[in-house]
């Protein structure tokens, strides 16, 4: 699911695998595994890979839904956008908590309530929510099919671009024509 969104998304902007995983400063090897599904990405890395896209999350997880057996008469919208993490040095697991704690109190669970429902232990909940930790996306999935909110609905809460990214993105032109690619065309030619 996460995997063909990722490549689909990244082949349509003309990026190579290669150029891409330099882009956002992540190991070609480990990305082709994200890209095969081999790899789990935490939600911080998934953020730094749609920063990447210069995608926001809201429309790249338009078309990846929640698990079948979530019915469609228990499922929700999302409140009403947030604006999350009023501090610019909140770390993306901070702002992941913020909406997440805002979704599951929308949802009229207590934090033990909501672990149960979801199957966590109570301590992962309220970490989670208290921006300690930094989910994994099949994590991120069981926590939205608790709350019964599709990714797309949820992503609405986050402002975009993000402006807790780790790194800034470059311009698409700068990778194929940067120092770094003429230094390795001048290398290919010899």
């Amino acid at each position: 699911m996460l995997a063909s969104a990722v490549r689909r998304e990244r082949t349509a902007q003309g990026f190579t695998q290669e150029d891409f995983a330099r882009h956002i400063g992540m190991d070609r090897g480990y990305m082709g595994g994200v890209e095969r599904g081999e790899h789990n990405l935490t939600f911080g890395k998934l953020m730094d890979v749609l920063e990447g896209l210069r995608t926001p999350p809201a429309v790249f997880f338009r078309e990846i839904r929640l698990p079948d057996d979530t019915t469609e008469a228990s499922r929700r919208s999302a409140g009403k956008p947030l604006a999350l993490s009023r501090s610019p040095d909140a770390s993306s697991a901070q702002i992941l908590g913020e909406a997440v704690a805002h979704e599951r109190r929308r949802a009229g669970f207590t934090q033990e309530e909501f672990a149960y429902h979801a199957g966590f232990e109570r301590s992962y909940v309220s970490s989670v929510e208290c921006g300690r930790r930094n989910p994994r996306f099949t994590q991120l999935i069981r926590i939205l099919k608790g709350l019964a909110i599709e990714p797309a609905d949820f992503f609405r809460h986050f402002r975009w671009p993000n402006p807790h990214a780790s790194q800034p993105s470059a311009p698409r032109e700068a990778l194929r024509h940067g120092p770094r690619a003429k230094a390795t065309k001048a290398i290919k030619a010899n």
